[in-house]
């Protein structure tokens, strides 16, 4: 199964003239200042991950506002023009993240590398992947914490089920560097991670 992904960083926003009309009025009704970044950086980084795809695989120059991506009823962004796709995205701090799946269904999380909570391990991770942590991220917990969570977070948006499980039901195993299996109520999805500026990125699909 072919996945493509596409990061957009907060320089690279424009205004909302790309947008289509339904989106528009979506937009209109995001307030706070912060959101209102977010949103059009997701947006923007599906958008333009579409744009890309169709200029490669077909050989089409959609414009921007060519393209229209809805909400499914949980909440998750689909794609409604030109094409239905399996696509996810995500957003922090202004930057956004998308990713598209050619079949199945994909979900993807982006997450600033922070300070995080000090219960956050204990919480989120069961006894054998905190063994994981301690093995692959070495004087880098929370770097490595971050990539489960991550993990985690995409695989509860490829699942698109809800009520979404607690973290710590959803089993993650790191396999080769970049690489995961992930086990969310006996499904089985492959996932991959990195890094990019100062993000944990990941990705999920099955």
């Amino acid at each position: 199964m072919g996945i493509h992904l596409c990061f957009v960083a907060p320089e690279s926003l424009k205004d909302g003239d790309w947008l289509t009309p339904h989106e528009t009025h979506v937009f209109q009704k995001v307030k706070a200042a912060a959101h209102r970044r977010d949103w059009l950086a997701g947006r923007l980084a599906a958008k333009k991950l579409i744009q890309r795809f169709f200029r490669e695989r077909a050989g089409l120059e959609l414009a921007l506002s060519q393209i229209e991506i809805t909400n499914d009823e949980h909440g998750a962004p689909v794609v409604t023009s030109p094409l239905a796709l399996p696509i996810s995205v995500a957003h922090s701090v202004g930057h956004g993240f998308a990713a598209l799946a050619t079949r199945g269904s994909i979900g993807v999380d982006l997450q600033q590398i922070r300070p995080v909570r000090p219960n956050l391990a204990k919480r989120a991770l069961s006894e054998r992947e905190r063994a994981q942590l301690t093995d692959r991220f070495a004087e880098r917990e929370r770097e490595g914490l971050l990539v489960f969570w991550a993990l985690k977070e995409a695989a509860i948006k490829a699942q698109r089920t809800r009520p979404a499980p607690p973290l710590r039901e959803i089993s993650v195993t790191l396999t080769e560097l970049g690489c995961a299996e992930i086990l969310l109520r006996d499904h089985s999805l492959t996932a991959r991670w990195g890094r990019w500026k100062e993000f944990i990125w990941a990705v999920a699909w099955g």
